[in-house]
């Protein structure tokens, strides 16, 4: 009798203790480094394609940029992936899943660097995704690279 009411205490004491699972962020050259190969995945999965197959992304400038302005370009970049690409259908669109590596980063990068997300313009002139992927593997790669 003495055995059970001990073991219920322990398990009203074990259940009552709240349950913490802080998940901590990815530091920035992780979240960046894992970038760059998905990237590199999903480029290869996008080769220069016929015309008519084409998909069409906003021709962001993600060449020049300082730290804050970097920022603000991956946060156009998830926007324009999310509302472009992530909903199209076939094994070649896997990787641009909201969940899916190269998207649960950027978007992780992004909570942690950007309170709010300037839009871009629509009238912006378009580029083949492969072009547009390409060109964020640049920038990503130069984010890379000036970190500690």
């Amino acid at each position: 009798m003495m055995k059970t009411i001990l073991l219920l205490a322990v398990a009203v004491c074990v259940s009552s203790t709240p349950v913490t699972t802080s998940v901590k962020p990815l530091p920035d050259k992780t979240l960046l480094g894992e970038l760059v190969e998905e990237l590199i995945a999903a480029m290869k999965d996008f080769p220069k394609e016929t015309e008519e197959k084409l998909i069409f992304l906003k021709d962001l400038q993600m060449n020049g940029l300082d730290h804050k302005e970097r920022e603000v370009l991956f946060c156009q970049v998830e926007q324009e992936l999310k509302t472009k690409v992530s909903g199209l259908f076939g094994a070649r669109f896997d990787h641009f899943r909201t969940d899916k590596k190269l998207m649960r980063n950027l978007n992780m990068y992004n909570k942690h660097h950007v309170k709010t997300c300037k839009l871009t313009d629509e009238k912006q002139d378009k580029i083949p995704l492969h072009d547009f992927l390409k060109n964020l593997l640049a920038s990503v790669r130069i984010a890379y690279s000036q970190l500690k």
